[in-house]
């Protein structure tokens, strides 16, 4: 962190409002999970399940990667110094370097603007991108450097994984070895625990829920997205409802031990995705929802 940096944050911090500050909270909620996980239910339910994976299996990826470099890098957070204020902290958990909400965004709106493959897909993520990183420092929630970082990080995997991902034939090998590439990092953090890793512990499981899920709905559901509009609609309103209920459900468990902690995080978040990406599709089969 430069001392610019922080005199960069002070003059943003300056120009806070009760109305800018919800306008930027806002923004900032489109660096968050929930508004990926509705995407993803759309695109999963209603049109191109495949596609669907390939956006999440990627996101993923990008940001175990990104719990990866904050876990190693331990910079703290602007607010931390006590020369900034942040609104919702809530939101800025883990590490400081580089930027979750950014990279984010930055790795899924990247995937869709190449799946788009036009001009104005990619202006809307390059603004998108910029809005997200800007409502960060906007928050005191981020160094300039740590949404540089997440947007330069995220548009490269995004374009990284989208072409290894469209070159491997048998997605589960894919999966398996993205595994396999986490897996020392998940083992080494949980020896040195920190609660400052629980982000990391969460994208790791739904990494590791991916294959899982993935292999149970092939063999037993492949459910189609060819049923009338409508029905696709109710299947997603549904699955995202179910999704949110079994993160409440989990949230209850509260862990004092640190390892346990973290361990329970990775199995909470794979459950989760095992639930509504494998075994929610087979009840919607057997209940021919």
């Amino acid at each position: 962190m430069q001392e610019y940096e922080i005199e960069i944050l002070k003059s943003l911090e300056g120009l806070r409002t009760p109305l800018l500050n919800r306008i930027f909270e806002a923004v900032t909620a489109i660096g968050e999970h929930a508004l990926l996980v509705v995407i993803i239910a759309v695109i999963y339910f209603m049109i191109d399940k495949s596609f669907a994976k390939k956006l999440f299996f990627v996101t993923m990826a990008s940001l175990s990667i990104n719990g990866v470099v904050k876990n190693f890098v331990c910079a703290p957070r602007p607010f931390a110094s006590g020369k900034v204020s942040c609104v919702r902290p809530e939101t800025a958990t883990g590490y400081s370097f580089p930027s979750g909400h950014t990279q984010s965004f930055a790795t899924w709106s990247t995937v869709l603007a190449l799946k788009g493959k036009r001009l104005i897909y990619a202006i809307l993520s390059a603004v998108g991108i910029f809005a997200v990183a800007f409502s960060r420092m906007y928050l005191g929630a981020h160094y300039p450097s740590d949404v540089i970082a997440g947007a330069v990080i995220g548009i490269s995997l995004a374009i990284i994984f989208s072409t290894i991902y469209d070159k491997v034939k048998d997605k589960n090998v894919l999966y398996l070895a993205a595994i396999v590439a986490m897996t020392p990092f998940a083992l080494f953090f949980l020896i040195n625990a920190d609660i400052h890793f629980e982000d990391f512990y969460k994208f790791y499981g739904m990494l590791c829920g991916i294959p899982a899920a993935s292999s149970f709905e092939e063999k037993y559901v492949n459910l189609e997205c060819k049923a009338p509009v409508i029905k696709r609609l109710v299947r997603v309103v549904i699955g995202v409802l179910f999704a949110l209920v079994i993160k409440e459900l989990f949230d209850l468990a509260v862990f004092s031990n640190v390892r346990i902690s973290l361990i329970s995080e990775s199995v909470k978040y794979f459950i989760l995705i095992f639930a509504v990406m494998g075994f929610y599709p087979w009840v919607i089969k057997k209940l021919k929802i």
